[in-house]
């Protein structure tokens, strides 16, 4: 059985190792209702909050990626070339993420992307992100 296991994690990690992989860099725009995403400054009701984003994500399969971006974030492809995005970090959160413009060069793979996300949890707001991405 212990064997079994290991031969089951070394393939999961291995697929990983050699999955796609896309790092994303940007701002992230908030409503402000309440605490940052920081969880240390209270930003005012009404105000619009901005914060810097960073995130990897790994390609799963054709249609499934699973990353980090302020917390665990799963993606799953969507209509016309969305993605439905999962969030688990301090809230909860739902949205979706269009990438509108892909490099066409060989190597590192450039593009820029938006994504808008609610929050189920906490203070329900809406954040909506842009990203410049790099991946390979």
């Amino acid at each position: 059985m212990k064997l079994v296991t290991k031969m089951a994690v070394i393939a999961t990690l291995a697929s990983f190792m050699f999955a796609g992989v896309n790092l994303t860099w940007g701002n992230t725009y908030s409503d402000g209702n309440g605490l940052d995403d920081t969880h240390v400054d209270y930003v005012a009701a009404g105000t619009m909050a901005s914060m810097q984003s960073f995130g990897v994500h790994f390609d799963v399969n054709d249609n499934t990626t699973i990353g980090w971006e302020g917390g665990l974030m799963v993606g799953l492809a969507g209509p016309a070339g969305s993605t439905f995005r999962l969030g688990y970090g301090a809230t909860t959160t739902l949205g979706m993420a269009y990438t509108w413009w892909e490099g066409a060069g060989s190597g590192w793979a450039t593009n820029l992307s938006t994504a808008l996300d609610y929050e189920m949890t906490g203070d329900n707001n809406f954040d909506i992100t842009v990203n410049l991405g790099f991946g390979f």
